[in-house]
Parts: C-alpha cells; sequence; structure tokens
C-alpha cells in the first residue's frame, strides 16, 4: 500500500512538472457573445421559443428544444434549431452592439465557425452575426457556417452578416448549409469589409446563400475596402459543389467600392461548380448540376457562358428564358424558353446584276427569338438601317448604276447577344449579254463537242465548237477498259467555260501469266501444286491459259517424319531429337578363353553413324574388331579376347546418334584333372592339345608333372568359382 501511494505522488510530481499542451482554441483576447450571454468559455445555453430569452445551462447537452453550445476548444459555435432574437447591450461593447451574435477581438485575428443543425433563425436585431478585427488589430477576421441545417439572419439598418476586418483581410465561408442574409431597413445582405488593398473573399461550396440588401444603398453582397467610396483591394466570390448564390438590394446584387471589379469563379479544384445570381442576372460558373429544383423567376435571365454547363439533374427548371452562350452547354429536361446566342451559319453573298433587275441577299443564323435589322453603307463609311428590311432576306429595289458598289449587312439579335454578318456587294451593270453555264452536247466517242450559251436577260443563244482535250484517268487492267477523260474548253466573251467526259475506250490489257513449277512437299515443309501468277494484277490461276483462277496456289502438307529403329528419318535421314541407341543383341555375353570364336554385339545406331569402340572405357584398336552393317555390328576377335583379364567387361559402341554400352564375361578354360600314372616309368599319352608325347627322363620327371596337374587344377577350380559382376 505505502509503495502505491508512493507511486502516485511521483505520479502526481511528474504531471506537475510536465507543461501542458493548449487545445486548438479561439484566439486570445478574443470575446464571442450570443444575445446578451458571452460564451467565450464554453458551455450550453437554451433558446426560448420567441427567442427573447438565452438561459446558460452549464456543459449538459439539453434533451429538447432549441439550445446552442460553444466549444473553446475548437472554437465553434452549434445552432440546434435555436431561435435568436436577443442582441448584446451597449452596456457590454459599444464595437458589436445590437448584434445577435458578436466576435471580437481587439489584438490578432477575429475568426469564428458556426455549424448548424436544424433550423435556425436570427431576427428583430440590428445586426445578424458580426465578426470583427477592430481598428486595434492588425489580424484578419475570418467566419464559417458548415453543417447540413438552415439559418436566416435578418437584420435592421444593418447587415444580415457582416465579418470586419480594419487592416487585414476578410472572408465569409459557407460549407454545404443554406443560408439567407437580410436587411430590412437599407442595410446589406452581407458585408466583408476589410482594410485598402487587402483581400474580401467569399466562398460558398454546396448549400446557398440568399443576400438581400433593402433601400437605395442596400446591396445583396457588399465588398469594401476601407471607409472611402474607392479604394483599392481584390474582391472575389468563388462557387463550386453545386451551390446557389443569390444576391439582389437597391444598389445591385453584388457590390465593391474597389477599383478592381468583383471576381466570381467557380473552384478550379472542384468537380463542380455553382450559379450566382447577380440581382436578376444569373449565370452559371463552371460544370452545375442542379441538387432540386430551379425556377427563374419573370424578369431574371440565367446565361451558361462558353466552357460551362448546366445539367438539370432530373429537377425542374422553371423559366421564362435561359440564355446559352456560344460554348456553353445544357442538358436535361429544361421548361421555359431557351434562347442561344445567335451565330451566323451562311453569310450574304455578293451579288451581281443588270441595270432594272432586283437583289437578293440572305442570311441564316441560329438562336432562340431572333430579330433582323439590314443595314446599308452608300458612302464607304457610314452604316444606316434599312426601314422594313427585319427578316432573313431583304430584296434591293430594281438597281440603278448609283447602286453599284453598296454593301450590305445584316444584325441579328436576341436577349442573348446580336452579332453582325459579313458585308455583301452589289454589283450592277450595264446591259450586256449575261451568259449561263452552256449545255454541253458530245459525240459518243467523247472526241468533240459544242456549247450552246443562252442569255437570261434576251435569252438569245450562241454555239461555240469546244477544243478537246483527252487525259487518261484510269489505266486499263488485265480484264477491264482504262478510261479517257475528255476536258472540252469553249470561250465565250473572254471568259473560259470547261465540261468534261468519261469515256472508256482504252483495252484491257489481258493478263501476263508467269508459270511456277509444282513443289513436292519435304517432312517440314509444304509444297503446292503447279500454277501461274499474273504479274499485272498478281491474281493466280491453276491452267496456262488464266481460265480458272484460284485465291492462292493450292498447298500440299508436310509428310512428316518416318523414323527408323536407327534413330533416322527414312525419308530425309534426320535424326531423331531424343534418339538414344542401344545394344539389342549381344549384351550380358559369356565367352570362354581358348574357345577360339569372336564375340559380337549389334547395336540399333546407324551402320553410318559409326564412330569408335572402346572396352572398359579404352578406345579399341581396329585391328581387334570388325565392323559391318546390320544396324552396327562390333565383332571382337579371338585373339583379342584372349588378351583380357576373366571377369565382367563393357564394351561402348560410340555412334553420331549416341552411344550403346553392352556387358560380357570372359572365363578361363576348363580343365581335367590328370590321371594317376600307373608305372612311374612309363610315358604318359598325350593330352589334346600337346604337341608330342613326354618323355621319361629319370626320377625328377614325374613330380614336375604332378606339380603341373595340381597347378592347372587349382586355376580351373578358381576360374570355375569367379563371381560374375552385375550388369552396369
Amino acid at each position: 500500500m505505502k509503495r502505491f501511494l508512493y507511486l502516485l505522488c511521483a505520479l502526481a510530481f511528474c504531471l506537475a512538472l510536465t507543461p501542458s499542451t493548449a487545445l486548438a482554441a479561439a484566439p486570445n483576447g478574443q470575446v464571442i457573445y450570443v444575445g446578451n450571454e458571452n460564451v467565450t468559455n464554453g458551455g450550453y445555453w437554451t433558446t426560448s421559443e420567441d427567442g427573447q430569452t438565452i438561459t446558460s445551462v452549464g456543459d449538459s447537452q439539453p434533451s429538447s428544444g432549441g439550445y446552442i453550445h460553444y466549444d473553446a476548444d475548437n472554437n465553434t459555435l452549434t445552432l440546434h434549431n435555436a431561435t435568436i432574437k436577443e442582441s448584446v447591450s451597449t452596456d457590454t461593447s459599444t464595437l458589436i452592439a445590437g448584434t445577435a451574435i458578436g466576435v471580437l477581438t481587439e489584438s490578432g485575428d477575429a475568426k469564428l465557425t458556426i455549424t448548424l443543425e436544424g433550423t435556425n433563425t436570427i431576427a428583430e436585431v440590428s445586426m445578424g452575426i458580426y465578426v470583427l478585427a477592430s481598428s486595434k488589430s492588425t489580424g484578419s477576421a475570418s467566419l464559417t457556417i458548415t453543417g447540413d441545417g438552415i439559418l436566416s439572419a435578418s437584420s435592421g439598418s444593418n447587415s444580415g452578416i457582416r465579418v470586419q476586418s480594419n487592416t487585414g483581410n476578410g472572408t465569409l465561408t459557407i460549407t454545404g448549409a443554406k443560408v439567407t442574409a437580410s436587411s430590412s431597413n437599407g442595410g446589406n445582405g452581407v458585408q466583408i469589409r476589410c482594410g485598402d488593398g487587402s483581400d474580401a473573399s467569399l466562398t460558398v461550396n454546396g448549400g446557398s446563400l440568399t443576400a438581400m440588401g433593402s433601400g437605395t444603398y442596400g446591396a445583396g453582397i457588399r465588398f469594401q475596402f476601407g471607409s472611402r467610396d474607392y479604394n483599392s483591394g481584390m474582391p472575389s466570390l468563388t462557387v463550386s459543389g453545386n451551390a446557389m448564390v443569390k444576391a439582389s438590394g437597391g444598389e445591385g446584387g453584388i457590390s465593391t467600392n474597389s477599383s478592381t471589379a468583383t471576381e466570381i469563379k467557380s473552384d478550379s479544384e472542384a468537380a463542380s461548380g455553382g450559379i450566382v445570381f447577380d440581382g436578376t442576372e444569373g449565370t452559371v460558373y463552371g460544370d452545375v448540376t442542379l441538387d432540386e429544383s430551379l425556377t427563374v423567376n419573370e424578369g431574371e435571365t440565367l446565361t451558361i457562358p462558353e466552357g460551362s454547363t448546366l445539367d438539370t439533374g432530373g429537377n425542374n427548371l422553371t423559366n421564362d428564358g435561359i440564355i446559352v452562350n456560344t460554348g456553353g452547354t445544357l442538358n436535361g429536361e429544361p421548361g421555359g424558353t431557351i434562347v442561344s446566342d445567335p451565330t451566323i451559319t451562311k453569310q450574304p453573298e455578293s451579288q451581281t446584276v443588270a441595270e432594272n433587275a432586283t437583289a437578293k441577299f440572305t442570311v441564316e443564323a441560329t438562336g432562340g427569338n431572333l430579330s433582323y435589322q439590314w443595314q446599308q453603307n452608300t458612302d464607304g463609311t457610314n452604316w444606316t438601317d434599312i426601314s422594313g428590311a427585319n427578316s432573313d432576306t431583304y430584296t434591293t429595289e430594281d438597281a440603278t448604276t448609283d447602286m453599284n458598289g453598296r454593301q450590305y449587312h445584316c444584325i441579328v439579335s436576341n436577349n442573348a447577344g446580336s452579332v453582325t454578318s459579313n458585308a455583301a456587294t452589289l454589283t450592277v451593270n450595264q446591259h450586256k449579254h449575261q451568259w449561263g453555264e452552256p449545255a454541253w452536247t458530245w459525240s459518243e466517242d467523247g472526241k468533240t463537242a459544242t456549247a450552246t450559251f443562252t442569255c437570261a436577260e434576251c435569252d438569245e443563244t450562241q454555239n461555240v465548237k469546244a477544243t478537246v482535250t483527252p487525259t487518261v484517268t484510269t489505266d486499263p487492267t488485265c480484264t477491264g477498259n482504262g478510261t479517257t477523260t475528255y476536258t472540252a474548253t469553249a470561250t465565250l466573251d473572254g471568259k473560259d467555260y470547261t465540261a468534261t467526259k468519261d469515256v472508256a475506250d482504252i483495252p484491257a490489257t489481258g493478263h501476263e501469266l508467269t508459270g511456277v513449277a509444282a513443289k513436292a512437299p519435304t517432312c517440314t515443309e509444304d509444297g503446292y501444286e503447279a500454277y501461274w501468277k499474273c504479274e499485272r494484277c498478281g491474281r493466280y490461276f491453276s491452267d496456262a491459259d488464266g481460265k480458272n483462277e484460284i485465291q492462292a496456289p493450292t498447298v500440299i502438307k508436310a509428310t512428316g517424319h518416318e523414323w527408323g529403329e536407327d534413330g533416322h528419318c527414312t525419308i530425309c535421314d534426320t535424326i531423331k531429337p531424343g534418339f538414344t541407341p542401344e545394344i539389342i543383341q549381344g549384351d550380358e555375353a559369356i565367352w570362354t578363353k581358348g574357345g577360339g570364336q569372336p564375340l559380337s554385339f549389334t547395336s540399333n545406331a546407324a551402320y553410318a553413324d559409326f564412330q569408335e569402340a572402346r572396352v572398359d572405357g579404352q578406345t579399341l584398336d581396329p585391328a581387334h574388331y570388325t565392323v559391318e552393317q546390320g544396324s552396327t555390328i562390333v565383332t571382337l576377335n579371338a585373339a583379342y579376347l584372349e588378351t583380357l583379364d576373366p571377369g565382367e567387361h563393357t564394351l561402348d559402341i560410340v555412334s553420331a546418334t549416341g552411344t550403346a554400352t553392352a556387358t560380357f564375361t570372359i572365363t578361363a578354360k576348363e580343365t581335367q584333372q590328370p590321371a594317376k600314372p600307373a608305372d612311374t616309368d612309363r610315358t604318359p599319352a598325350k593330352s589334346a592339345g600337346d604337341g608330342g608325347q613326354l618323355s621319361r627322363g629319370g626320377s625328377d620327371i614325374m613330380p614336375a608333372v604332378a606339380t603341373l596337374a595340381i597347378l592347372m587344377a587349382s586355376g580351373l577350380v578358381l576360374g570355375t568359382l569367379t563371381l560374375r559382376r552385375g550388369r552396369r
């Protein structure tokens, strides 16, 4: 027990010495008020149904009703079905007095994250939400509104939402939430105010922002830099995640006092952009798919500019007019009227007419609700409207020579824009024959032609014999005629007119056949039957007359190898892969010395492949054996066999296709025991193989004979007892 207490004391001592690590919290010196309650230190507050009372309930989350929670560690204020109609009193801080939710710092940055749960309302206050880095601070001000809830923040004479840094940047970010910010008495819906030359940015990623100002000077969204009417700074509005932003007010939807215009754009790194209504003019930025139905009200327009796409996503798109600029894309089933930028698809063409004739100019264009206005240029400088010329065609009055050189163009318009056509020139000629294209009369062979001209004004005709030039345009083939194109040229009033006629008058050449002899197949290569090939067209024939065409020479498949016992193909003599010679006769032979007969062995290798013979691994002198056909027969001479020691031996018959090995055994000659002599004085009888009789030689002859007999008998026994070695 004592040891445990000692450990506790030691642990407490160590913890006392260990410096504490602060969690991510609100900036130092920042205070946060909700209504008239200072929530800077965190906790839960309930709101009454009428929003006039905010009551602290400590650290326990209420089980029902609307409440407010401030997480001081993460600088996050949660509004849960809260209604706030109480504002910060002037006794608390004159800087954020009259505000429903106020954030104030006089040193460093002022910032807050608001998370929305359910439906939340701020009303009947001078200002809805106010995040302020005062003039004593050099920091920036930022507000982030997130969550999947709804917030309506309305104010009286000030802004529904205001983010302000008197010296630094100002930032408002809305992610996923649906926010409405409005003023009922001359204020702005949303105001982002920062120092001169700083950045004021508003980002809406998913969800929506509806910002409504009121009165003559109230804007839906105001970006303000410093306190003067005109200052410098970078105002920007960025939309992504199919966000919807609607800004309206007496001074305009989106307003700024900066010398730099507000940059409205989609997030280039986001998968989708958003829609921004600046007053009555809506614009699609980036690629947008509607998350819910959208109504473009009467008097409003929604423009899809070049590079942007709007997909209805199966939702209703009710409108009085959607404008699709060139390069913009509208997908889905929109209702209402679709108006595209007018685009001229066919320009008016210059006209040449004779005196007293009329000229007709035509323009073709695409786009909805198009209107037309033709203009003329009579002095080379000024364009004037032509009264009553308001369709896609314009027909002049009867032309006079004074009208020669006039230019005409058409302005095509709709509420998406306008486009002016190219200028077309009118040429008026004094009367002369107006020869059109002639009618041509050809001879059957195409070698002569006549052109007949008719004047369009007076119907006078004139025949002109043409000059005809032949050109070979298609060469003849083996079976088809070639074509000659005859070009006729007729000249009238200094102008050339031409026509052509094709005649198949070059005879076919016929085939130029070359015979190819038949090729017999081999074991491994295909052969083919005899055929004939045309050297001109490359076609094949089975006959020398070229009457029987074939697609290709007739192939005779390779025969394949026929393997013999010696491992050679009987057709091409190729050696069979993996063939190994074997001893097919004579293996395990036994040869007894003194027999006088040779010993033969047969390998199934080919006789022509024989290379050498080896006995017991040593190359054998050819004098000791013979080789003959019958596969390969090697016969060892008896004389050579007599030289080998008794016992087992090996014979290798080495051929080009491998080595066949046999074993054979040499045994000693069998001998008989000599008969015991009856009389030592008698001469013994001559035995088989003796060259003559033994003679009596005194007392030393018989012992010698006996000794020899014993030795011979011993050798015979030893030879008989020799164990035969097993085959290798």
